[in-house]
């Protein structure tokens, strides 16, 4: 299809997601119609098209002069398409397209997301880092004013004085300041005054004292029960002053008190924290479940100091009791944070002897069944004997976890020897041996897929076979060595025999012709023989042989010729006549009397090999072997084949290396498949996580088992039942008047002046009528003031590392474009839980994915930096219809379209691009 560049009403109701088509634009100036026909078969060309949809669209929404939120949706559903065709993936913004994680709402409330672009994403963390306080300052001059004088006080921009006359207590300085009710709460501190503001304004106090000289006449008092009184202060009654004093003390001034339970043994029954709080501030404290109640108070009482509370214990009871007495004394015990403990239920030992439960949500109730499907075990591997005896002598080494150790047997020693001695090494090797008949039983010690065991058989008895050996031609045939598990084939000829070395002596009708002395040497050595003229020739034969012993020479007779022959055959069988004197002529040899034999040869396997004799020693890669060749014999000889091979080391359960893997158990629990680590299950259930081990060789149904996460408890008992208890002031009833105290001492008015009365502790009752004379000289001066100062404390609430202030009432705040408001819950202090806000939003209209490419290189990247705004458009970005109108939107499409064709040098016929056409329009 194709779509005019002209607009039109129906054009909004149009989609924007368009397929290859043919574009034409139109400028409205030309005259004649000029229609730019172009392919959109490209994926630059598709985003083209896509963002001059766009453009269409918000234009006709800005010539009308209305909001584009109908258009919204399709304007996401197009910037979708475009992100896909960039490789990219497009997260819709806005408060409503958001998913927010971790916030925990009783620390922040009143959450609302104020901006939230696309993609957007952003983590919170922080705290309340300062607590809000009101101003404080400690008189610690307090006791100049007892003397008399004045204390101004300045609370933010009031002014009040209070007067006090000599003579009055620290404390009755205090009862003076709370009933003017000047906005100051005030308290005797060991001697000093504390002034606590009760707004957040700044406070000012000056002390200006009076130094008073006293001249006392005679003071009398006329009837004191000094069983009911314990003192009467006279000092501020003037001169001439006489009273009677009568009336009754109503109460006693009373603490606050708060009263926590322990268990029989005297401890606590769970762990909590809380916030402590009494006269001179807050302290958080912390208790675990089965400490000591005296424990327990000890923290309470360490932070006494800045909570103005201690804790007594008087059997299962902790009683927070308030140091001061009276109204303003208070105890009270807020934000009460309870642990929450893990229990374990039905856990069956003889299946289970380990259950650890690391972490379960607060609250949580988790029930946990299922079955062991594969039982844990140890490497295993079996050698198989004989009889219950070792089949062949072998040398093996034996490897475990531990290290590896050599292990040599016998044949025919007993599998138990071979047992024990192997388990000598266990230390050394991990591996544990046992016999069960004819079977050595090797195994690890760990169960488990990481534990194994290995033997690796170094060396063991060979067995030799000697097959074809022809006695006519070979004798003797030994195999001196052989490799280990090979045959040999030995072939070939003997092409000469060994023969023995000779001489002839030819004598004459049997006799010698002549005298002479030689000497006959053969392979044995040396001898000397003597011959006389006509001795006959058998005579020097057995002279020879009787010699053979030490020559090696043999001497035989035939006729009138002697032979001398070795008896050796060979290179080494030599026969050599020497004469000394005389003749004695031989005959072969080398011709002057020396003769030797000649050694075998013979060709083995295609190699020479020359023989010492008749013996052949011979060697090749296979063997080295010895043997005779039968004297005499030449010619191909019978071939010989040697056969090594291995005893027997019949070794089962491991792989082609000799090694064995333990194995890890397997579970199916509540629907889910588990493998453990050896024995060990590490398991995430709900929001249970827990390890535990299975029993060796367990297989079968778990008994159910339940997990739990209750609340501790911690229960305060008294006060409002809230967890606020307050003191109460004394009453004491004189000459008609009420008069209240948080002490035993009631200032009373007399006339113009008052007395002070101190009553004795925990006096109740009717007090005997007493008389007063008194008479005093006073002198008084103006003393040097002393100023104290101080301010409030503001509350101070981080975010993310940066101060956050309130804005209408409400805290507000922006990370990397999430801009957020809320408010603090009640009570909440410390530090908040993180929590992340994401944009989760997707197109509310479906399109059809494109079929083209996503871009790459180069061309992706300058398409982004030109298309940069463009997704501003998209819901919770800047430039929606929620934050911008309809013509800011229709600029951010140009400029993306402009920046396009200036990429891409796409332009008409005549020089004039989309964009230009489109800006034509507007104009």
């Amino acid at each position: 299809m194709t779509i005019s560049s002209s607009t039109s009403t129906s054009f909004a109701s149009r989609s924007l997601l368009v397929e290859n088509f043919q574009l034409s634009a139109r400028a409205s100036s030309q005259s004649e119609p000029e229609t730019l026909l172009r392919r959109v078969d490209t994926t630059s060309d598709r985003i083209n098209s896509l963002v001059a949809g766009i453009g269409e669209k918000l234009l006709d929404a800005a010539r009308a002069g209305s909001s584009f939120t109908n258009l919204q949706g399709s304007i996401d559903t197009v910037l979708t398409e475009i992100s896909e065709l960039l490789g990219q993936s497009l997260t819709l913004g806005g408060s409503g397209n958001s998913v927010v994680r971790g916030l925990d709402s009783s620390q922040i409330k009143d959450l609302e997301i104020l901006s939230l672009p696309p993609n957007g994403s952003a983590r919170f963390s922080g705290g309340i880092t300062q607590q809000a306080g009101n101003a404080k300052v400690l008189i610690t001059d307090a006791a100049r004013l007892q003397g008399g004088g004045s204390l101004d006080l300045k609370i933010g921009g009031s002014e009040r004085r209070i007067q006090f006359q000599p003579g009055r207590s620290i404390a009755g300085m205090a009862q003076q300041i709370n009933s003017k009710n000047v906005g100051v709460k005030a308290i005797e501190l060991d001697g000093k005054l504390r002034l606590t503001s009760r707004s957040s304004q700044s406070l000012e106090a000056t002390v200006r004292p009076v130094r008073v000289g006293r001249n006392y006449g005679d003071n009398q008092l006329f009837g004191v029960n000094a069983s009911q009184i314990d003192r009467v202060d006279l000092s501020r009654l003037p001169e001439g002053v006489s009273e009677t004093v009568q009336g009754q003390v109503d109460s006693v001034a009373a603490v606050a008190r708060l009263t926590y339970q322990g268990n029989a043994s005297g401890l606590v029954t769970g762990s909590a924290s809380f916030d402590l709080s009494g006269d001179l501030g807050t302290a958080n404290v912390e208790t675990t479940r089965g400490e000591s109640l005296l424990s327990f108070a000890e923290k309470i009482n360490n932070v006494s100091a800045f909570t103005g509370v201690k804790a007594e214990v008087n059997g299962n009871e902790l009683r927070l009791v308030s140091q001061m007495r009276g109204d303003d004394a208070e105890v009270r015990l807020s934000n009460v944070v309870r642990q929450f403990r893990p229990t374990v239920e039905g856990v069956n030992a003889a299946q289970i002897p380990r259950f650890d439960l690391q972490s379960i949500a607060d609250g949580a109730v988790v029930e946990l069944s299922g079955t062991v499907t594969t039982a844990a075990d140890t490497a295993k591997l079996q050698y198989q004997g004989s009889g219950g005896n070792v089949a062949d002598t072998a040398l093996f080494t034996l490897s475990g976890n531990l290290g590896s150790e050599q292990i040599a047997i016998v044949q025919g020693e007993s599998l138990s020897d071979v047992r024990d001695r192997i388990n000598a090494e266990t230390e050394s090797t991990g591996v544990v041996a046992t016999v069960d008949g004819d079977t050595l039983q090797f195994s690890g010690q760990t169960v488990g897929s990481s534990e194994s065991i290995q033997v690796t058989l170094d060396d063991i008895t060979q067995y030799v076979d000697v097959e074809g050996v022809n006695a006519g031609q070979i004798q003797g045939f030994t195999v001196n060595s052989s490799e280990p598990r090979s045959t040999n084939i030995l072939s070939g000829t003997v092409d000469q025999t060994a023969t023995k070395g000779q001489l002839t002596y030819d004598g004459f009708l049997g006799a010698v012709s002549g005298s002479a002395t030689f000497n006959l040497t053969g392979e044995l050595g040396t001898a000397e023989i003597d011959v006389s003229a006509f001795q006959s020739l058998s005579s020097l034969r057995d002279d020879i042989n009787d010699r053979t012993g030490d020559t090696g020479v043999v001497a035989t007779l035939s006729g009138s010729r002697l032979t001398l022959e070795s008896q050796g055959e060979g290179s080494d069988g030599i026969v050599e006549v020497d004469v000394v004197s005389g003749s004695f002529n031989t005959n072969g040899g080398d011709g002057n009397g020396n003769a030797a034999g000649t050694d075998a040869q013979l060709t083995i396997n295609g190699e020479s090999v020359v023989a010492d004799g008749n013996h052949v020693d011979y060697v090749d890669a296979l063997g080295s072997y010895s043997f005779d060749v039968q004297s005499g014999f030449t010619g191909t000889f019978d071939s010989i084949e040697v056969t090594t091979s291995d005893g027997n080391f019949d070794l089962t359960g491991g792989d082609e290396t000799g090694t064995a893997y333990g194995v890890d158990a397997e579970a199916t629990l509540n629907g889910q498949s588990f493998v453990a680590d050896g024995d060990e299950l590490s398991v995430t259930i709900d929001s249970a996580v827990m390890a535990f081990d299975v029993e060796t060789g367990f297989l079968g149904a778990i008994d159910p088992i339940t997990l739990r996460s209750d609340e501790d408890d911690f229960s305060i008992t008294g006060g409002d039942g809230n967890g606020n208890a307050y003191g109460q002031d004394g009453q004491a009833t004189i000459n008609g008047q009420t008069y209240t105290s948080s002490t035993n001492t009631f200032e009373v008015s007399l006339g113009e002046s008052s007395i002070d009365l101190e009553f004795v502790d925990g006096f109740v009752g009717a007090l005997d009528t007493f008389e007063i004379d008194s008479e005093v000289t006073v002198q008084r001066r103006t003393g040097t003031p002393s100023t104290y100062r101080s301010s409030a404390t503001r509350e101070q609430f981080m975010m993310n590392g940066q101060e956050v202030t309130k804005v209408d009432g409400r805290y507000e705040f922006e990370q990397d474009g999430v801009w957020i408001g809320f408010q603090l819950a009640e009570g909440f202090r410390g530090s908040f839980d993180n929590f992340t806000i994401n944009a989760n939003g997707s197109a509310s209209e479906s399109y059809r994915s494109s079929k083209m490419e996503a871009l790459t290189g180069t061309t992706l990247e300058a398409t982004q930096t030109a298309l940069a705004d463009l997704f501003q458009l998209a819901s919770g970005g800047k430039y929606d219809s929620e934050n911008a109108d309809a013509l800011d939107a229709y600029n951010v499409t140009k400029d993306a379209l402009a920046n396009l064709q200036s990429m891409f040098g796409v332009s008409t016929r005549r020089g004039r691009s989309l964009n230009g056409l489109l800006f034509d329009q507007s104009a």
